[in-house]
């Protein structure tokens, strides 16, 4: 079985962070990891999983700042998402293949479905990254973004395992960011509050 984990990195100050998140009733660790950075890292629930997606669209609705929500799968698939003012204006998936549906049609054809539409028939899946746009994720970086870098890690060009572990993926593309990626590549299940400096536990509404 991979690694699985999901987590959000908020372009914001720390206090207004832990408002915000605390406003939502979520329970979450939130970890300073650079100037105006900072991880948040949600309980998980059913299955494991955390439901970061909401928890992202009221941070960056409530504070007005772009908020960057990370999901590794089963050691196979990254998907980050950029939330602003509220809505998801950018996806990125770092396999488009491991996204495709299979479904028989009427026919007894298997056909393929990516992203609610269906392929048509003999066509092939597409495969790869999508959305792997630096511009995106630029505004996340700890200091100067370097355009370069951030392409080659969405890529997967950083390190030949990037393509084999998701993980390992989403680990180069925290750090083309020039950010430390501790407190952002763990789930809150696995997640040690006394190695970060700064960390506070969040419980739930106030």
């Amino acid at each position: 079985m991979g690694t699985s984990y999901e987590t959000i990195l908020v372009a914001a100050d720390l206090d207004a962070v832990v408002r915000a998140v605390t406003a939502t009733g979520a329970e979450a660790v939130v970890v300073p990891v650079a100037d105006r950075r900072v991880a948040v890292v949600p309980r998980e629930g059913d299955y494991d999983v955390a439901d970061v997606r909401p928890l992202a669209a009221s941070v960056s609705g409530q504070l007005r700042c772009p908020v960057l929500v990370s999901e590794v799968s089963d050691s196979d698939l990254v998907v980050c998402l950029v939330y602003r003012d509220g809505h998801r204006v950018h996806r990125y998936v770092s396999k488009v293949q491991m996204t495709v549906e299979w479904f028989e049609d009427d026919d007894g054809r298997f056909r393929a479905e990516l992203d609610g539409e269906v392929l048509p028939d003999g066509a092939p899946v597409p495969q790869g990254p999508a959305g792997a746009d630096p511009a995106a994720f630029a505004v996340f970086a700890a200091d100067v973004a370097d355009p370069d870098r951030i392409g080659v890690a969405l890529r997967g060009e950083a390190d030949p395992e990037d393509l084999v572990f998701a993980e390992r993926h989403h680990e180069s593309i925290m750090r083309s960011l020039g950010l430390p990626t501790a407190a952002l590549i763990v789930g809150y299940r696995h997640l040690a509050v006394d190695r970060f400096p700064g960390a506070m536990r969040i419980t739930g509404r106030s």
